[in-house]
């Protein structure tokens, strides 16, 4: 059974952006940012929204739509 969530990660064209939704719509804190270095494939951040972890990665849209999506 499931006991929990680590984190959802979600890629996305523009960081900023999102930082400015998480921050601004679900007073997210934000706890890294990798900058130029980084450790995954991409520059990341990630976030805390209570206490689940969200992090956002930069990356290009999918070639097709797609009905991809979290539900809050």
């Amino acid at each position: 059974m499931i006991q929990g969530l680590s984190h959802p990660t979600f890629v996305v064209g523009d960081l900023a952006k999102m930082t400015d939704i998480l921050v601004g719509v679900f007073d997210a804190r934000e706890v890294y940012a990798s900058g130029r270095e980084t450790f995954s494939t991409a520059p990341e951040k990630i976030f805390l929204i209570g206490d689940i972890w969200v992090a956002i990665m930069e990356g290009d849209p999918l070639p097709v739509r797609r009905y991809n999506h979290v539900a809050f």
